[in-house]
């Protein structure tokens, strides 16, 4: 989905994973790493635009400043590069906090980006099989038997920084970074 227009360029997408961790060395020297097993999205990317042009962004502002979730692709990093090709669907309903999707054949690869039919929560595979695939982190919702598989176009749902600053500076040609975190 579009945020803006052509009138407004959008540069320097930058998708992070956030995935709070631990470690610590035990006396043998062994390295044990855990992980929280919470797992968000965020965004940042640059918005540039003619000054004629700001009421656009002005709207984006007004409309997303106080926490209201906006849906937007992932760039690039929407755009599915590996071998699948068809629909994959789940094969059987699997509960919220589970993590492996029996799903029909398919040959998504370990690291693709997936959503799911009814959320937006981003998920990674971990493991994949011809019949199933593991993602990371844990479903929030439950996937219903039969439902799509999003790999290709898969968008997200933000919410922008509270700390982002959203001032226009005033000049011809304008520039603002936007910063945002998954809406989970």
């Amino acid at each position: 989905m579009a945020l803006f227009t052509n009138n407004i360029k959008i540069s320097d997408f930058k998708l992070q994973n956030i995935e709070p961790a631990y470690s610590n060395k035990s006396w043998t020297g062994t390295q044990n790493r855990r992980s929280t097993g919470i797992q968000y999205y965020q965004i940042s990317f640059n918005l540039q635009f003619n000054q004629a042009d700001r009421q656009e962004v002005l709207n984006f502002i007004a409309q997303y400043s106080q926490g209201k979730p906006f849906t937007t692709d992932l760039g690039y990093f929407s755009q599915y590069t590996g071998n699948q090709i068809g629909t994959v669907s789940s094969t059987a309903t699997v509960s919220k906090g589970g993590t492996v999707i029996p799903c029909n054949a398919n040959t998504l690869e370990v690291g693709t980006l997936v959503t799911f039919q009814n959320s937006t929560k981003i998920h990674r595979i971990i493991a994949s099989t011809g019949t199933s695939i593991t993602v990371f982190p844990a479903l929030r919702q439950n996937v219903q038997a039969g439902e799509v598989i999003r790999y290709q176009g898969i968008s997200g749902s933000f919410i922008i920084d509270v700390d982002c600053d959203l001032n226009l500076p005033s000049t011809n040609i304008m520039s603002l970074q936007v910063k945002a975190t998954e809406a989970l």
